[in-house]
């Protein structure tokens, strides 16, 4: 039976284990915060104990919900309870990035570097209690080389930065509880690669011939595409700082520019001088930003089969990681050949194929709901998400299955 525990926020138990819930709707998503709504039969100390505590945790999964509505439906006799909130990640939405915070290098190393500083210990009065950075494993390009980051954040909220900036090359962080330590970790990942492009991991195939997909759209729209951009920085007439983006995968594409005015980016703050080169970068990455929201969409969202899990004997297969290096869930048994945390994990990359479109296309797997009634799971997984710059255009016809440099 999933047990359920109330956390206050040094992330000690203030109520549990909870048995006795009507219904649990636990949805964790990779390129936005997840959320939950719990129901429970009225009891005034369960009442209690949730209007005290920070946090949910369901010990068969890995993150944790922080508790932000209690409501209450009924007469003195009873009723029910409902709490709900979202992701402890959704802890990072209440700090502002302070104004011209200038992040450059790899891109892990300077987007950890950025949440220390304005929400960890090292933020003095600004840290948010329990909440530690931990280092990850640099990601890397298609060529092999670290990834980088250039900006300079004036005054942005946190968790958006971070899901912008980590999105754009297909990761995503997480907060999870280490209860040896007594803290929160923050850390970036990103899912595997599990389409048949590559070798180093497991295929995952979400198809209707398999039983493995749903329903999905599909769209395709260039209104509002931009492709080559003119970045205006400091200075005044002729004197000022002017540089050119050219995003076009081929000299034949139609160009279709946009002008952006980055007058707000200087290369001095009074004190320090930036050199050329770097005061030109910051130029360019302001320029991918801006043609990022101006990206032609090509986008399909869906939902794999769904599935029940029922707790009790082991599944007979090892469980996939769900975060990397995380712990997997737990076992039980299950109604479908493609399980999360078996064959594949939220932010893995896979194959989806429509025979009735005649397509073969790659997408992450952005949200897996988990809804506990009773003994029973029922999981809901979808892939897809809301960045328009997506780099999955059409790979190949159904059948013919060749790499793909994404």
């Amino acid at each position: 039976m999933t047990e359920l525990y109330f956390l206050d926020r040094s992330l000690s138990v203030t109520l549990g284990p909870i048995d006795d819930f009507i219904s649990l709707v636990w949805s964790e998503r990779y390129d936005t915060c997840g959320s939950f709504t719990l129901v429970l039969p009225m009891r005034q100390e369960v009442f209690a104990a949730a209007l005290a505590s920070a946090y949910l945790e369901v010990r068969a999964r890995q993150c944790l919900g922080r508790i932000e509505k209690v409501t209450f439906t009924g007469g003195e006799g009873g009723g029910t309870m409902t709490v709900s909130g979202r992701m402890a990640e959704s802890l990072l939405a209440d700090r502002i990035i302070s104004r011209g915070t200038v992040v450059s290098g790899p891109l892990c190393a300077a987007v950890e570097a950025v949440v220390a500083a304005n929400a960890a210990e090292e933020a003095g009065e600004r840290a948010i209690p329990c909440l530690v950075v931990r280092a990850s494993e640099p990601f890397v390009g298609t060529d092999g080389l670290p990834l980088t980051v250039e900006d300079r954040v004036n005054g942005r909220q946190l968790d958006e930065w971070l899901y912008e900036t980590l999105g754009s090359c297909g990761a995503s962080y997480r907060i999870v509880p280490d209860h040896d330590a007594g803290v929160l970790v923050f850390s970036v990942y990103r899912g595997l690669d599990r389409t048949q492009a590559q070798e180093e991991n497991s295929f995952a195939v979400f198809s209707a011939s398999f039983s493995s997909a749903g329903e999905f759209d599909f769209l395709s729209d260039n209104t509002d595409c931009r492709n080559f951009a003119w970045i205006a920085g400091e200075g005044e007439g002729d004197a000022r700082v002017m540089v050119t983006l050219d995003l076009r995968q081929d000299e034949r594409e139609p160009r279709r520019e946009l002008y952006v005015d980055a007058r707000d980016l200087r290369s001095s703050d009074g004190e320090e001088q930036m050199s050329e080169e770097t005061y030109r970068n910051l130029l360019l990455a302001r320029g991918r930003q801006r043609l990022a929201q101006h990206a032609a969409v090509m986008r399909v969202s869906g939902s794999a089969a769904v599935y029940t899990e029922e707790d009790g004997t082991d599944a007979g297969a090892e469980r996939v990681p769900a975060w990397g290096n995380a712990l997997a869930p737990v076992g039980g048994v299950f109604s479908s050949s493609m399980i999360c945390g078996v064959h594949y994990a939220l932010g893995d990359l896979c194959d989806i194929v429509s025979d009735g479109l005649g397509m073969l296309w790659s997408e992450r797997v952005t949200e897996v709901t988990y809804i506990y009634e009773g003994s029973r799971v029922r999981v809901e997984p979808r892939f897809g998400t809301a960045y328009p710059d997506l780099r999955m255009w059409i790979r190949s016809r159904v059948g013919d299955l060749v790499g793909v440099d994404r």
